[in-house]
């Protein structure tokens, strides 16, 4: 099964990056029911045994509770072209810790060092051919939009299924952070 550690984001701030949805043409966007954070991608994990792993160290782990600060939408360039739509997060002291004590967490449980740049944000949607002429604007515009942070009390262990149009993500565990 395919694996990923996040932070669900909650209400107001889901309500608002949702109101995007349809603000530019040739978007294929994402439900705002499966907006999270993403502190860790595990990837492909079988064997009841390393799922037990993942889960004791995350049990195990203590955290305070994060504040999810929204910044500036960007986007990240794919092969092929494609480009996903994203909103910042604030890479703050307190979630910074967290995602450190995740990846403790997870190589007490064995897996291996992620060797990618942690870059804190909200994935909403992704361009097949993107225009520049109406992305730069869009982003701009987006920028300046006031959107709401957002305290997380926990963080979630998702179960990433193959969807017909999208993934499915399905929530294996939840693990309280300090108040």
């Amino acid at each position: 099964m395919r694996l990923f550690i996040a932070l669900d984001v909650g209400s107001p701030l889901r309500e608002a990056i949702a109101a995007m949805r349809g603000s530019l043409a040739g978007v294929r966007w994402v439900d705002p029911a499966t907006y999270h954070v993403t502190l860790r991608f595990i990837g492909e994990v079988s064997g009841r045994d390393r799922l037990e792993d993942i889960d004791m160290a995350l049990s195990a782990m203590r955290a305070p509770a994060v504040r999810l600060q929204p910044t500036a939408p960007g986007i990240f360039e794919q092969d092929g072209g494609r480009q996903t739509l994203w909103i910042g997060i604030e890479r703050s002291a307190a979630l910074l810790h967290l995602h450190r004590k995740v990846d403790t967490a997870m190589r007490r449980a064995g897996l291996p060092v992620e060797r990618r740049r942690f870059v804190p944000h909200v994935t909403i949607g992704t361009i097949a051919t993107p225009s520049p002429d109406m992305l730069a604007p869009w982003l701009a515009r987006c920028s300046t939009l006031p959107l709401q942070p957002v305290d997380v009390p926990r963080l979630t262990l998702f179960r990433s299924l193959r969807g017909p149009d999208e993934p499915i993500y399905e929530n294996l565990a939840e693990y309280d952070l300090a108040g």
